[in-house]
């Protein structure tokens, strides 16, 4: 299997369509269109009503689906719009997974309970089905080099799935998968999958006693890299809270609260936040990124829902206070705003979540409306719907951007039943 890296991947099969800028288009059905929604309604004087909500939700989806389809499959997206030369040919595994999440909670929050909106000719079901099988582009059911399936972090039309494996790439597909799963009340969500990635995470698990802070989970599998993250130790630990939830499989428990205890005994700061990677010499890297927070809040809200161990419920909320603390999210242009916008879609998610067990402390309805409204006032073009100022490219807007903005204004609209569904 070719191993190039997460960002210098080869760009095989391109020609033809590396220097096509997209055609704005969407699908409506397996055969069908859609034309994009200009939406220049002025910022409103109050507080938005639920259908106003819903109606900035479809306005994102909208442009999501409008402007980041592949030109030669409708499947697939591309990372960026407009495309540019040295793009490849589809997006990586990355970023789809964020658009395929933003599609999911659009569709939670325009089609859940309350106030239905007309969507037109945007049939999101149809689309969510599309994301299922772009997907399946990126499985690799050889395996890795610890000999188990999963998703590269790649994939074209001449290669197939190829790259390495990012244990964080499977872990965002894996919560996503138990998130539809619960949301459809079991319709939906492939939870075979799951389970296969499950099992994935524990052959990423460091066994080497001589590494500083023995334990962890890798990065991932390519061997040009050796750190172990925040970013696949505690999203393991949450797939496998939920499968042991789902299906009362004790190892998964086990395997859940060790990988806490790691993070927390590694990687947790002294101002409460969680640093973002150990290195093998035992230096850390730092930063504090958003996703890094989130994800550990609502594993340990769910350790909290799952075993009753005030320990948990502590560390949750010693959390919500340290984040409050330092991205200061009710802050315009303040450090939550510095962050990248599909981060802090990760974090809205957990909060939400996590105010659906712990109540009010967690603060989070009040952040993620709080963060949605200024996306929609500074990050948006009025023409067409897309992020605009992007941390992740100089031109034009990311898949990443897009699939955040996406996820965080739904997360705004969700209906509160549904947020002890959310990954």
């Amino acid at each position: 299997m070719t191993s190039p890296r997460r960002r210098t991947l080869l760009t095989a099969g391109l020609t033809g369509t590396a220097a096509v800028v997209a055609v704005p288009s969407a699908l409506a059905s397996s055969s069908g269109r859609i034309s994009p929604v200009v939406n220049q309604s002025p910022a409103p004087a109050g507080p938005l009503t639920p259908h106003q909500e819903r109606e900035r939700v479809l306005a994102a989806v909208r442009a999501l689906l409008t402007y980041f389809r592949a030109e030669n499959d409708p499947d697939m997206l591309i990372e960026r719009y407009p495309r540019q030369e040295d793009d490849p040919e589809f997006s990586y595994v990355w970023p789809l997974g964020q658009g395929a999440a933003g599609i999911t909670e659009a569709r939670a929050a325009i089609e859940g309970p309350g106030p239905q909106i007309d969507t037109g000719d945007l049939d999101l079901a149809a689309a969510e089905a599309a994301m299922e099988r772009a997907h399946e582009h990126y499985w690799y059911p050889e395996g890795g080099t610890t000999g188990l399936p999963g998703y590269t972090a790649a994939t074209n039309s001449e290669q197939g799935a190829h790259g390495d494996f990012f244990y964080d790439d499977n872990d965002w597909i894996a919560l996503l998968e138990i998130e539809k799963h619960l949301l459809s009340g079991g319709a939906m969500g492939d939870l075979d999958r799951v389970g296969e990635l499950l099992e994935l995470f524990r052959s990423g698990e460091s066994t080497d006693p001589d590494l500083a802070s023995p334990g962890g989970i890798f990065w991932t599998q390519g061997d040009w890299n050796e750190d172990r993250n925040t970013v696949t130790v505690f999203p393991s630990a949450k797939v496998a809270l939920r499968w042991h939830q789902l299906t009362g499989q004790e190892q998964a428990l086990g395997d859940a609260l060790r990988w806490m205890a790691w993070g927390r005994d590694t990687l947790l700061a002294p101002n409460g936040l969680f640093w973002d990677n150990i290195k093998p010499d035992g230096n850390i890297d730092r930063t504090h990124w958003t996703y890094n927070q989130g994800v550990p809040l609502g594993t340990e809200v769910l350790a909290y829902e799952i075993t009753g161990e005030k320990t948990h419920r502590q560390n949750a909320l010693d959390l919500v206070e340290a984040i409050i603390a330092f991205y200061k999210p009710f802050e315009e242009g303040g450090p939550l705003d510095d962050q990248p916008i599909q981060f802090n879609a990760i974090l809205m998610s957990n909060l939400l979540y996590a105010e659906s067990v712990l109540g009010g402390r967690a603060q989070g309805k009040k952040i993620v409306d709080a963060y949605a409204e200024r996306l929609w006032a500074h990050r948006r073009d009025p023409e067409t719907n897309l992020v605009i100022k992007s941390r992740e490219t100089d031109i034009g807007t990311h898949l990443l951007d897009q699939g955040g903005f996406t996820r965080a204004l739904a997360l705004a609209a969700m209906p509160r039943p549904l947020w002890q569904h959310l990954s």
